[in-house]
């Protein structure tokens, strides 16, 4: 390799389509724009971390831009960027506010003003603020005190207010034939209380004619965030799964599931991301042990890229073995914690070899008779990774960790092993 490149985390344009997006994209775009479309309407655009579900967002606003710009009112927030906030309404009206206030027609300057006045209401009225941020649930306030009674009373009442505000302000985009479509991202690097609070201030808000959701979550993430609220009401393991299904049904009217990428998918993205030469050497062996993910796939292909050129640029690491470097690489970023474990005691990597070779029982009998006192500690670093991470059968079953052992804690320098 001559040269380095990296390549960026940033979600791809509808030119950069590598992976099929326009699937998706198309048939939100045609939902999005069909005046048969009734507001308010939620879309949850569902998928692991690193399957493209920013890139399907950007894409939908690049198309929804081309199609009819003066049509659609775009307001772009991300929770994640206001994380330290005490409650995430206000920064998400604020971004409807901004939103409204950069249009160039300049169409929207009197719902600019109405939606900064909510703003100033939520943030000077400490129990309103409490209410929004998810601390003080108004329906479970202590009805036998008189105090609470009144103060769930005028909370309600303002809150009523506020929502009923905002519905009018929008409501008159909605007549000039104009949606606001709303993209949440970033959900996912939210802690789980905040995930809910989101969630719910958008049906206490944004839940209105002519206004359109479009948010990227993970289910798995809106489902521990559930059984966290609700881990103390003596639910079941099995019933706050469900619990987690109802609250999507009552928040999102359309769940949109990203396909995982297939072998096919892969082998497409290395072909187009890798260096030529690392694809046309470890190709087919990167195909079968990279996990289905852009994201991490493009992490593998960075590391690999920058841990390349250093080795070529070190003297006395011109010789490490460059097959058990895209081994190592993978290992590092798709399986972190064995990883650890192979840092401490380079010997797992030839241990697991023998195991995947099936010349080495994969048991702690197996292991204490083969490495004596060792054993114990060597099948607590394996056994919860062997046979259950499928990605590492291919990487160990042709690997040359064994032949390989002199060198490889020189291998594993690159990676802050111990030479």
């Amino acid at each position: 390799m001559t040269s380095l490149a990296v390549l960026s985390d940033a979600p791809a344009l509808c030119g950069q389509d590598r992976l099929q997006f326009s699937r998706y994209v198309d048939p939100l775009v045609s939902l999005l724009a069909s005046p048969d479309s009734h507001t308010p309407f939620t879309i949850g655009v569902l998928g692991a971390w690193g399957s493209g579900k920013s890139s399907v967002l950007t894409m939908v606003d690049e198309r929804l831009r081309e199609r009819n710009e003066d049509a659609f009112l775009p307001v772009h927030f991300n929770p994640w960027v206001h994380r330290r906030e005490p409650n995430l309404i206000q920064p998400l009206l604020r971004a409807l506010r901004d939103a409204m206030t950069a249009d160039r027609a300049k169409r929207f300057q009197s719902a600019a003003l109405k939606i900064t006045s909510i703003i100033g209401t939520l943030a000077a009225d400490t129990l309103l603020s409490a209410v929004t941020a998810g601390r003080v649930t108004v329906d479970k306030l202590d009805a036998a005190s008189a105090q609470y009674a009144k103060a769930r009373n005028d909370v309600g009442s303002e809150l009523s207010n506020l929502r009923t505000v905002l519905r009018d302000e929008l409501a008159g985009l909605d007549n000039q034939g104009i949606r606001a479509v709303i993209f949440i991202d970033d959900l996912d690097r939210c802690e789980p209380d905040q995930v809910i609070d989101l969630l719910e201030s958008i049906k206490l808000f944004l839940d209105v004619p002519g206004v359109f959701v479009l948010m990227a979550l993970s289910k798995e993430l809106v489902d521990r965030a559930v059984a966290m609220k609700y881990r103390d009401f003596g639910f079941a393991q099995e019933d706050l799964v469900d619990l987690g299904d109802e609250y999507l049904e009552k928040m999102i009217q359309l769940p949109l599931y990203l396909l995982p990428l297939d072998n096919r998918g892969v082998r497409t993205l290395l072909s187009e991301l890798a260096d030529p030469q690392l694809f046309d050497e470890h190709g087919d062996l990167l195909e079968k042990i990279l996990l289905p993910n852009p994201r991490k796939i493009k992490r593998v292909l960075n590391l690999l890229a920058f841990t390349t050129s250093m080795v070529a640029r070190t003297p006395g690491l011109a010789g490490l073995n460059r097959d058990l470097l895209v081994r190592l690489t993978t290992l590092r970023v798709q399986t972190p914690r064995l990883f650890s474990a192979v840092l401490a005691d380079p010997d797992i990597l030839v241990i697991l070899e023998l195991i995947y070779a099936g010349k080495l029982e994969a048991s702690e009998g197996a292991l204490r008779t083969h490495f004596r006192e060792r054993g114990p500690g060597l099948y607590r670093a394996i056994e919860p990774h062997y046979r259950r991470q499928a990605y590492l059968e291919p990487l160990f079953t042709t690997s040359d960790f064994g032949s390989e052992q002199a060198r490889l804690a020189d291998h594993l320098t690159l990676f802050g092993g111990q030479p």
